[in-house]
């Protein structure tokens, strides 16, 4: 596969000089260079910086902030939750580059225990660079193509991966979400698939920021049910909009 590299700058804040929030994607790592000064005006700009790195799935995301000053302690609890929020998210980690320790603190003190490196280079050197890479990230037409095309990328690539098990209930998964991308989402819908321990990750982008809602059904109802199924055949799932859309993604593993 090859890289996918690009960065976009974002300033806000009202004081001082201006948080600029620069992205660098090279997977398996990406990196989010921070620097200004961080208030409750900026946060907004940072969350969709750190959003923006989560649909790539990159295995690691660098929060480098050694060049950001906090501008206003209120402003803590809500960066501490935006960190929680991204380590909640399947298949990639989170860590700090360039952190003070005072901020590490306080950041751990809200319920983020992130690791933190000294430097950037260091944090890097610190993602396992020999790991086997298992990723598979396609873009599909929004049209009814996709969700039979996704369908069996999801069996190639649990037979190649060695877990053949997971191809019934990963397939399944896959046609749900792919078909509701193509149905109420809007322009290209991404298929992103990465294994992590034995579990698959299933994302889906489409580029509506509109979150679909699971709803109750009856028998009779021909849709509806999509969701329901999505939970049932998944470890965890969830989604989250994105600047120029959303994701949605599922861990599908064995069940014993």
């Amino acid at each position: 596969m090859g890289m996918d590299r690009w960065t976009g700058e974002l300033e806000s804040s009202p004081l001082g000089r201006p948080l600029t929030c620069t992205v660098e994607s090279d997977f398996p790592v990406a990196v989010v260079h921070v620097s200004g000064r961080l208030d409750l005006g900026g946060l907004p700009d940072l969350r969709a910086g750190v959003r923006d790195c989560l649909a790539a799935e990159p295995d690691v995301i660098v929060l480098d902030v050694a060049g950001l000053a906090v501008a206003d302690d209120e402003c803590l609890p809500d960066f501490a939750v935006l960190c929680c929020q991204t380590c909640v998210w399947p298949g990639s980690t989170l860590v700090f580059a360039g952190a003070s320790a005072a901020l590490v603190a306080s950041v751990r003190r809200h319920g983020a225990d992130l690791a933190s490196y000294p430097s950037v280079a260091a944090a890097r050197d610190g993602a396992d660079p020999d790991a086997p890479r298992y990723r598979l990230r396609e873009a599909l037409p929004a049209s009814p193509v996709a969700a039979p095309a996704a369908r069996r990328l999801l069996g190639q690539v649990c037979r190649s991966w060695s877990v053949p098990e997971l191809i019934e209930p990963a397939e399944l998964v896959t046609t749900e979400l792919v078909a509701n991308a193509v149905r109420h989402g809007g322009g290209e819908v991404t298929l992103t698939v990465s294994l992590h321990h034995g579990c698959l990750q299933i994302s889906v982008g489409d580029e509506n920021p509109s979150l679909p809602r699971p709803r109750a059904s009856t028998p009779a109802d021909e849709n509806g049910r999509g969701l329901l199924m999505v939970d049932a055949l998944s470890e965890d799932w969830g989604m989250t909009c994105m600047r120029a859309g959303k994701v949605v993604w599922a861990k599908v593993a064995v069940r014993t």
